[in-house]
């Protein structure tokens, strides 16, 4: 059986995708098995007339919907592995601190670009400020008092993306970060209050550094907001109350 990889869209991508073919595939017995192609819209179509016995996609839902319907013309099964808005919710009754230390590592690892990374945070309202400060301590902690200047925070993959989550920080409220730098594509760990419930940040997956965090008082409204938003890869509940963990 041969395997065809494809990376579009971006160069790094591609030149990632190279050098796990070189690294990881090339090595292998059967070496010819396998076959990379760099590309953008274009190359991703042409693959997709062809007859496959399966095809694997990562990747948004919005390509993801012309992915089914190209193989559904050849009854391709198929196999999506979508993004979406992974939430997190955190309850009155938990540790803070502990909530707030892995929400900012799994936010911030490669810069939130990752596809189960927190997407937005529901708190009880009275553990919003404690959480937001625990937060912003815990983003010292891990990239020191500048960010920018840290080597383990990664950058924006591309001027696209870039561009895209930059304009994502007029949507609500900077209330920690909210620094950018156009050359290398830099956006600081972000934590935003009052986002706008209609606008792009909390419709569209932000995979970026960028945080949105809501407050409520019923957990009823939460579970309701969620529950009515497309199935997310992952959703995570910071509690201590057994009845919560069971809904």
């Amino acid at each position: 059986m041969c395997r065809v990889l494809c990376a579009c869209e971006t160069e790094r991508g591609g030149s990632f995708l190279q050098c796990c073919y070189e690294e990881i595939l090339r090595p292998l017995p059967r070496p010819l098995c396998y076959r990379t192609l760099e590309g953008a819209v274009d190359t991703a179509t042409a693959l997709l007339k062809l007859q496959w016995d399966h095809i694997f996609f990562t990747g948004s839902v919005s390509v993801g919907k012309i992915v089914a319907r190209a193989a559904a013309e050849n009854l391709t099964p198929v196999t999506l592995e979508l993004g979406g808005k992974c939430p997190v919710i955190v309850d009155e009754n938990t540790n803070i601190d502990t909530a707030a230390k892995r929400i900012i590592w799994g936010k911030c690892v490669n810069a939130g670009q990752t596809c189960i990374a927190p997407d937005y945070v529901y708190c009880h309202k009275n553990q919003m400020s404690t959480l937001i400060d625990r937060m912003r301590q815990h983003i010292k902690d891990m990239y020191g008092e500048d960010p920018e200047q840290s080597d383990c925070f990664a950058r924006v993959i591309n001027k696209i993306h870039y561009n895209r989550l930059k304009a994502l920080l007029s949507d609500g409220t900077v209330t920690v970060g909210g620094e950018t730098n156009d050359e290398t594509c830099y956006i600081a760990p972000t934590i935003l209050t009052n986002p706008v419930l209609d606008s792009k940040l909390m419709s569209d997956e932000i995979f970026g550094p960028i945080l949105p965090i809501l407050e409520y008082e019923d957990i009823n409204s939460v579970l309701k907001f969620v529950r009515s938003r497309q199935k997310p890869l992952v959703c995570y509940l910071f509690s201590n109350s057994a009845k919560l963990l069971t809904r």
